[in-house]
This record gives structure tokens, C-alpha cells and sequence, in this order.
């Protein structure tokens, strides 16, 4: 069983902040073209007050790896009133304006990029901070199944209790065990809205994903079970 918890340790404190960054000089950074040595990752928790942000830059560490532990590694990066944050296509945006789960993308400041690839607890300032576009399939990666079994998803609203749990699934669908189960709850106010990723109208709902999409979704496991039974 795999519980994904979209909220909790991550958070966004907003506090006053009082920018003396050039904003003209900003407008006009350039594209920035990015390299496999970009520091990319998912935001985690933003500071406005400390200046700071963390983010799970695992895909990144893990990037040239073939064999891959599924353990997490996150980044502290500090920014100041020099650092440029701007989208892909150079245009500039403002730290207060992230959400939770957008994609970043980090240069540091010359001579602390040697320490750009540690995840540990000490920070480093970056000189540009970009927000990225996220794939599809980077919006669904918690959702889509790893390896050529099915991953069953149950999203329900935060604050509200599953509608089914293990013993549901053990007793109708248990060969939903074999590629993993996870109970999601729905965040409002994400850099990625499920919701709205997966055209849900309510929610709980059941849904069977590959590695490239939805399969089959349902709120009633009882119609998970006849659509396993036809097709696995």
C-alpha cells in the first residue's frame, strides 16, 4: 500500500516582502537555455520572509542512474535581492506567485556549484530561479504505473476519510495489490490540479492507471472489480 500526502510538510509562508530587486533589468534577462546540469525539481516549501525554498530535486540526482532508490532528496536554495526569477521564455515572475508542486529550475551563484548536487540542509543563493512547464506525463507521475503492471489511485478531497481502504481491495480487486495502491488526497491550490489534469467532476473516484494515462476510473469498487475481472 502507497499513501501519497500532498499536504503536511509542504507549505507556503507568505510574509511581507520587500523586494529592492530591478525589476526593468529583469524584464529584459534573456531566455535561459537549460542544460542536463540545471538543477530541476518540485517545489516543496517556500519562505518569502527567510527567502528561501525547497525543492525534491531526485529526479535530477538520479537522472544518469540506472537503478534508482526510492528515496527522497531535496534542496534548500536561499535567494536575495539579485537573484532573476523568470519563466522559460524570459519573462518575469515573483516567488509570492509559486504554488506547491510547481517545477523550478536553479543556476547558482559561481563557486557554489559543487555543492548545487548535495542534498543536505545547507543552502546555497541561486542566481536565476525559472519556472518550468511540466509535461503531462510529469503532472500524472505520481499517478502513472511504473513497469508494465496497473497502479490503482484512490483521490478523495483533503479532510475527508477514503471511501475504501485495504481490506476493500483485499476482499473485491486484491490483484490491485501487485501494482501498488495509492490513497491520494485532493489539494486545492497546487501548481497541479488533479481534478482538473484528469476531468474529474467529484470526487472520491477509483481510477486504474499504465504508464501513459487512465485506464478506467469508477466510484464504486464493486465496478473496479467487473472491470478487472474482463480485463487483467
Amino acid at each position: 500500500m502507497t499513501v501519497v500526502l500532498l499536504s503536511g510538510c509542504s507549505s507556503v509562508q507568505k510574509d511581507s516582502y520587500n523586494s529592492d530587486m530591478n525589476q526593468e533589468s529583469k524584464t529584459k534577462a534573456a531566455k535561459i537555455a537549460l542544460t542536463d546540469d540545471t538543477m530541476t525539481g518540485l517545489l516543496l516549501h517556500i519562505d518569502i520572509k527567510k527567502r528561501e525554498l525547497s525543492i525534491d530535486i531526485s529526479k535530477w540526482i538520479n537522472r544518469r542512474k540506472t537503478k534508482v532508490n526510492d528515496v527522497m532528496h531535496s534542496k534548500i536554495i536561499s535567494y536575495n535581492e539579485n537573484t532573476i526569477f523568470q519563466d522559460e521564455q524570459g519573462l518575469v515572475v515573483q516567488p509570492e506567485d509559486f504554488k506547491i508542486g510547481e517545477k523550478l529550475g536553479v543556476l547558482p551563484t559561481s563557486g557554489t556549484a559543487s555543492s548545487a548536487s548535495s542534498s543536505n540542509k545547507v543552502p546555497f543563493i541561486a542566481d536565476k530561479i525559472i519556472q518550468l512547464v511540466m509535461s503531462k506525463e510529469e503532472k500524472l507521475d505520481r499517478f502513472l504505473a511504473k513497469g508494465d503492471k496497473f497502479h490503482t489511485v484512490v483521490l478523495y478531497e483533503e479532510g475527508t476519510k477514503p471511501p475504501y481502504d485495504e481490506m476493500d481491495f483485499d476482499k473485491y480487486v486484491p490483484e490491485s495489490f501487485s501494482g501498488g495502491i495509492s490513497w491520494v488526497p485532493y489539494v486545492e491550490g497546487l501548481a497541479v490540479d488533479y481534478k482538473e489534469e484528469l476531468g474529474l467532476e467529484k470526487l472520491p473516484m477509483i481510477m486504474v492507471f499504465d504508464q501513459n494515462g487512465t485506464l478506467f476510473q469508477t466510484d464504486s469498487i464493486e465496478q473496479l472489480k467487473t472491470w478487472s475481472d474482463k480485463t487483467r
